[in-house]
């Protein structure tokens, strides 16, 4: 097996060779082998550099979820890799055989990782007594690497022990919101690696809509988690976190703009910026909706309250009302006429700043569909309007001429950085 160079492992299927036994070499013969989505990945040791060929031993072992699990043990020595194919698809016709680019980020050796799961489970494990203040420093210097630079499949494993230690969040209110923020910067963006869209059902049922210490703190990491997972959540999923939302904007809304009544939405401002954040990110909530929530959060805009989240409230729009959306479908885009009202109001604003300009380019960004472009005299205006606020170049030539988003930009629209290896879909 070679090192720390990219190398495939390719996996096929039968349905009809039944009798082979375990290790038994097999000619390929197309007519009874059906490949599935091969691994793409490089293996990686705590030597960064090391590279060459080791004879390895190969154990495999499907899992309860139908995932196959292929242990390649060094023959020679200590050292473990583990790689998962999802093969669900061989034998479940509900699901969709895919190749995902997660892989190609490379895999930790498990020396590596009993490292880091012991960190872990420091932490939030039946017998963990470690602080979880600054655990996500502690797996750094582990690592050696910035948590940002960690490969997806490390991020993957992390989630699985931490909800293998689900209790350990019921400690402390810190313990809460540690163990919900890593669990949602671990599965983030919630698909991109096999058996995502199992991984992101098991974090809805374990936590079945419910905080253990319902403060400010844990809340705010609760509207984080499900915005960093959004992606791999249902249209029912989203509308179950959406509606009590809605219910409380509608009567700040009410008090904010006829200044009768009270209002039910009594969050502080970090708190308030997540839960805009996290409905912008829920794509797949219905047209009405949506359009319910941009008209709400436009006339909110201005009011001074809104001063301290006016940047959240900017980037929502920009999803909101986005032309291409990241990975619902063109269904759940707003209609044209909408994104033009609403654009001609952005650009009205007397407010400035990078995130008003992130969300005229989403309304204005070409897309050559004449169901969901805007107007092109209202185009050009939102051209000229952003290289008049110098915003970058990109954004001008996006309004303009269309295109796919850099990676900065994507950066942007996620709302934080993505997985190495990750693209919005």
């Amino acid at each position: 097996m070679r090192l720390g160079e990219p190398v495939e492992f390719p996996i096929f299927y039968s349905s009809t060779r039944l009798t082979d036994r375990p290790g038994t070499l097999v000619h390929y013969q197309e007519e009874q082998l059906t490949a599935l989505p091969p691994i793409r990945t490089v293996l990686q040791t705590r030597k960064r550099n090391e590279g060459g060929e080791i004879p390895v031993q190969l154990h495999a072992a499907l899992t309860e979820i139908g995932t196959l699990e292929l242990w390649c043990a060094e023959a020679d020595g200590k050292r473990t890799w583990r790689l998962e194919f999802d093969v669900r698809s061989a034998t479940r016709t509900e699901i969709e055989a895919r190749r995902t680019a997660g892989e190609m980020e490379g895999l930790l050796d498990e020396e590596t990782w009993n490292t880091v799961e012991s960190l872990i489970r420091a932490v939030f494990g039946p017998k963990g007594k470690d602080k979880p203040e600054g655990l996500m420093k502690r797996l750094s210097r582990a690592l050696e690497m910035n948590r940002n630079a960690w490969p997806p499949t490390l991020l993957r494993r992390i989630w699985a022990v931490l909800i293998e230690c689900e209790a350990g969040r019921r400690r402390s209110p810190v313990h809460e919101a540690r163990w919900l923020n890593l669990l949602g910067f671990s599965l983030r963006p919630g698909y991109g690696l096999s058996a995502d869209d199992w991984r992101v059902e098991q974090t809805w049922k374990e936590l079945q809509g419910r905080l253990i210490h319902a403060g400010p703190m844990c809340r705010s990491e609760w509207w984080i988690l499900w915005r960093r997972v959004a992606g791999g959540l249902t249209a029912g999923q989203q509308q179950s976190l959406a509606g009590p939302l809605f219910s409380a904007l509608r009567s700040l809304h009410k008090q904010a703009t006829g200044g009768k009544g009270g209002s039910d939405f009594n969050f502080g401002t970090h708190e308030t910026a997540e839960i805009f954040r996290l409905l912008g990110s829920l794509e797949l909530l219905p047209v009405s909706w949506k359009i319910e929530l941009g008209d709400m959060l436009l006339d909110l805009m201005p009011k001074r309250r809104m001063e301290p989240v006016r940047d959240a409230v900017c980037w929502t729009l920009g999803r909101l009302g986005a032309r291409i959306p990241v990975g619902g479908p063109l269904n759940c885009v707003v209609p044209a006429e909408t994104a033009s009202a609403w654009l001609a109001r952005l650009m009205d604003s007397p407010h400035t700043g990078p995130l008003l300009s992130f969300a005229v380019m989403q309304l204005a960004r070409r897309c050559d569909d004449r169901y969901r472009d805007v107007p092109e005299r209202l185009r050009e205006k939102a051209a000229v309007w952003l290289a008049r606020e110098e915003a970058p170049e990109h954004f001008v030539a996006l309004v303009r001429e269309g295109g796919t988003l850099e990676a900065d930009e994507e950066k942007m629209v996620f709302g934080e950085s993505l997985p190495l290896g990750l693209r919005l879909a």
